[in-house]
């Protein structure tokens, strides 16, 4: 069985993952999905991931914009680390259908991780298989009805990966959980290497829907504060909430703690800039907060798994750790 956590193995064995498509599935999140999957491939040299398409029947099924995709019966799947749910604007009727439900349930007693993209995630928090775990879903859809347990802990973030459970709000967000997928497989050196090779920039940590006023504001006030930053106190004072109640925002919605996500916003600026300027490295560490370099050298190889060094624009000069 996959863990999906940090891998720290210097040669971990080829993800294998299924997408089981629905009816009328959002054709424009599964090329999200795949298109991570093949560079990631093509960056390593080698098979760091497999893939199958699947169905519950097995026969060519048909997207909402109309393309037809072959695909495998589920029964017949090979061995997999990861199945991915990928439906589209008919789920009330797959909802309904015993057999989606009896292999939704399946699949959820599994040793393997189980997701979904966008709308998809409501089918899996309609069984049960979200409960107990954090996870990331669009809007409700007025036109749709589902019953779901008390015990779903939604997340304001684009993605969400809690340990065997993975979803996300929509087709923008795919391909941002790949990459987290990838990273916990194999290395966010990889995905480093992949963002790079496509001239990305790191992938900000956005707001999605329904979050917090209180939440939405402190992060903002985060962003505007990245080279002068603020102690967590002096951002509750300023939101006028407790420095607890803040922590307790921040776990429930974001799945970690306020310094950690300032940090991140930290080291995703320094990452972009280190990328798109050629301002010598002690001044890029300055302007996005940190006081010396050998803790930003500590901090960006924690987090990116690489040197800081290995992400420089040209020609840009370095300094040496």
């Amino acid at each position: 069985m996959l863990t999906l956590t940090e891998s720290c193995r210097q040669h971990p064995p080829t993800l294998r993952i299924g997408f089981w498509l629905l009816e009328d599935f959002d054709f424009y999140a599964l090329a999200n999905a795949l298109e991570p999957l093949r560079l990631a491939n093509q960056m390593a040299g080698r098979s760091v991931c497999i893939w199958q398409i699947l169905s519950l029947e097995g026969r060519d099924l048909n997207a909402s914009n109309g393309i037809t995709t072959a695909t495998t019966r589920l029964d017949q799947v090979q061995p997999l680390d990861v199945l991915i749910l990928c439906g589209g604007d008919n789920l009330h009727a797959q909802a309904e259908s015993p057999a989606v439900r009896q292999k939704l349930h399946y699949w959820a007693a599994q040793p393997v991780g189980l997701g979904a993209l966008g709308k998809a995630g409501w089918l899996l928090a309609q069984t049960g298989a979200l409960d107990g775990f954090r996870c990331s879903l669009p809007e409700p859809d007025p036109s749709l009805s589902f019953t779901t347990s008390s015990d779903l802990s939604p997340v304001a973030a684009p993605f969400c990966v809690d340990r065997q459970r993975l979803t996300c709000v929509g087709p923008q967000a795919v391909q941002g959980l790949m990459h987290e997928l990838l990273a916990r497989s194999h290395g966010r050196g990889l995905v480093l290497r992949m963002e790079k090779h496509v001239t990305r920039q790191a992938r900000p940590l956005q707001s999605v829907y329904n979050a917090p006023v209180k939440l939405q504001a402190t992060l903002a006030l985060m962003n505007e504060h990245l080279t002068r930053t603020l102690a967590i106190d002096e951002l509750a004072e300023s939101m006028g909430i407790s420095r607890r109640h803040l922590e307790r925002l921040f776990k429930r919605n974001l799945g970690c703690s306020p310094s950690r996500h300032y940090l991140d916003l930290r080291l995703q600026q320094a990452h972009q800039l280190l990328q798109t300027t050629k301002r010598p490295m002690k001044d890029i560490a300055q302007q996005c907060g940190f006081v010396s370099l050998q803790h930003f050298f500590r901090c960006y190889r924690q987090y990116f798994g690489a040197h800081a060094r290995d992400h420089m624009e040209a020609d840009q000069p370095a300094t040496r750790s």
